[in-house]
């Protein structure tokens, strides 16, 4: 089905080039102040220096030669060159019922296929708040991606393979060294059980991490313990396989909280069957040179501003690194996945190094074909000094923590509006009223923003939070519950336009969320649709309307409310309940 935004943009194609104006890209848009019309095409302004001409009168001419559409009523021209017009009542009315009974009826596919990297927990470590964000924005732009009809992959891309490794192994020997896993003679098969639960692996790495800093003793035992692991020392890749097992259990479960999936659960130590002939590559080819020792390659461009280092591919020692690993990687999603994009949701903080690891992949010319690479970083989540959000003792604060927090201030609040509820129904919506606070408060902010960590703020059941979308689908949900199933004739009444208007404009939010890589667009959207619908139930009589038809045109406005809520829920990756 062709979207409204688009029959308008064709119709004022055609009236462009009939006037005489041979443009390929014009567009329509929200009318700036309501009272001139719903829509609005600004192209003449920007049209009026290349054709020599003053903007109104390019207006006026594209005006005189609109082709006949049941759409556009009413258009004028007003300075200095806007073409203004409203959108028929009956055709708002017939577009409403086709497209919004079925909000996915308007998909179809791109053709793209991309790989989102949304993940990057470590292994043996549980999830902390810097995880947080990637995995609402990463989720989110995927389920926008599918929407929208791109094919998407997801990969977690766990870190496996670096010093927590050797770590963990240590702790183990610590506590069991007469394990077959540390006996260099032994030749045998490696028990299939690891000899640790997921209790206790997630304390070990914290515990020699804070030891290893104190004791440089230590710290060189699990250097060298890290360094035999990955030179392929049986009894330790046999123990790193059973931390990877182990581990992925439990990231999945924190993950899991978060409604966010992958489709890969790979890590950095799969791309290690490419790293050497990635290695070989650049070299033979001429690419890289010495420096100081280092095999590095000069990135950096003419027109640079600032000075971008070169990228590392080995040490002085000969050794590989993380960025080594991160170009091994995209070579293994290009060559196994066949995909036109690959998309990396991380940090801003980390964006220097994905310039250098995509400045290198485009020199050294190694790639099948001409792969989009992608950075879309996001700010951190900040505590109420401005600075990165930790525990009292300076540490990262734990997922598990902070989900804690949120979920008993989510507790307060329903306990306090619904003190008639069971105490399993109460703990049920609060997890879900939780959940949707967080979510919601992490995506609404602009991507590349900070986010300010403020749990009263975001459990708030009024103003642009999670709670309060959740509360206008239930209040929608209530009145259909109260009202037989309607049937009649959808008839708009001009005291319903605006609701309709903001219904109809969930098409060019979720454009703009696709195109910027940035749910927060989503979020502005399902708010303002959310006060709209609030202003309408205020002033309707829904369930004691007596006149059919304006009931039965309510009510459908109401169906179709809680419809488009609760899909922009479902790409936000928030639960949605039917009663709170």
């Amino acid at each position: 089905m062709e979207l409204i935004t688009e029959k308008l943009n064709n119709i004022f194609l055609k009236a462009f080039r009939d006037a005489g104006y041979d443009e390929q890209d014009i567009k329509v848009g929200e009318c700036a102040i309501e009272k001139f019309g719903d829509f609005s095409c600004q192209s003449p302004l920007f049209l009026a220096k290349k054709y020599h001409k003053a903007p109104l009168i390019i207006a006026n001419d594209v005006l005189s030669h609109l082709p006949q559409n049941e759409i556009i009523k009413d258009a004028t021209v007003a300075s200095p060159g806007y073409i203004n017009f409203f959108v028929d009542d009956k055709y708002l009315a017939k577009y409403l019922q086709e497209y919004l009974f079925d909000v996915d009826k308007a998909r179809k596919a791109t053709g793209k296929k991309m790989l989102i990297d949304y993940g990057g927990a470590n292994c043996a470590k549980p999830l902390h708040v810097g995880h947080l964000r990637s995995a609402d924005i990463g989720e989110s732009i995927k389920r926008i991606r599918k929407y929208i009809g791109d094919e998407c992959i997801a990969d977690v891309h766990l870190g496996d393979w670096g010093l927590q490794m050797g770590m963990v192994i240590y702790a183990v020997w610590e506590k069991h060294p007469d394990l077959v896993y540390f006996d260099q003679e032994y030749t045998g098969e490696y028990p299939t059980q690891p000899p640790f639960s997921m209790e206790e692996l997630k304390v070990m790495y914290p515990d020699i991490s804070k030891r290893s800093k104190e004791d440089e003793n230590l710290h060189e035992k699990v250097q060298q313990i890290t360094y035999e692991l990955q030179q392929g020392r049986r009894g330790y890749v046999a123990l790193w396989r059973h931390i990877i097992n182990v581990s992925k259990k439990l990231i999945k479960q924190d993950y899991d909280k978060l409604n966010a999936h992958f489709d890969l659960w790979l890590g950095e130590s799969d791309s290690k069957v490419y790293q050497d002939e990635v290695i070989d590559y650049v070299i033979k080819n001429g690419y890289s040179r010495k420096s100081d020792g280092a095999t590095i390659v000069d990135i950096s461009l003419p027109e640079d501003k600032a000075t971008i280092p070169p990228f590392m591919l080995l040490n002085s020692a000969g050794s590989a690194l993380y960025s080594t690993t991160e170009l091994a990687t995209i070579v293994q999603r290009e060559r196994e996945h066949n995909v036109d994009e690959i998309m990396y949701v991380v940090d801003n903080r980390q964006e220097l190094h994905f310039v250098q690891a995509f400045r290198c992949v485009k020199k050294i010319n190694i790639l099948k074909k001409d792969i989009v690479l992608q950075f879309v970083g996001f700010g951190t989540m900040n505590g109420p000094d401005g600075k990165p959000y930790k525990t009292r003792d300076g540490k990262a604060m734990g997922l598990d923590e902070l989900m804690g927090m949120v979920k008993s201030k989510a507790l307060e609040k329903v306990r306090e509006s619904r003190p008639d509820y069971s105490q399993h129904e109460i703990e049920n919506i609060s997890d879900v009223v939780a959940l949707s606070a967080l979510k919601f408060a992490d995506l609404s902010v602009l991507r590349t923003k900070d986010l300010m960590f403020d749990v009263d703020k975001f459990c708030s059941f009024e103003g642009k939070t999670g709670p309060y979308i959740l509360y206008t689908i239930t209040r929608a949900n209530s009145i259909l519950a109260k009202v037989e199933k309607p049937s009649g004739d959808f008839c708009l009444l001009d005291e319903d336009r605006k609701l309709a208007l903001c219904l109809i404009k969930f098409t060019d939010s979720i454009k703009q969320a696709y195109e910027k890589s940035a749910p927060s667009y989503l979020c502005d959207y399902a708010y303002n649709l959310a006060n709209e619908f609030n202003t309408f139930y205020g002033k309707s009589s829904i369930i004691y309307e007596t006149n059919e038809t304006k009931k039965y045109s309510k009510i459908m406005l109401t169906n179709y409310t809680k419809n488009m809520l609760k899909k922009c829920m479902e790409l936000l990756a928030i639960n949605t309940l039917e009663k709170m």
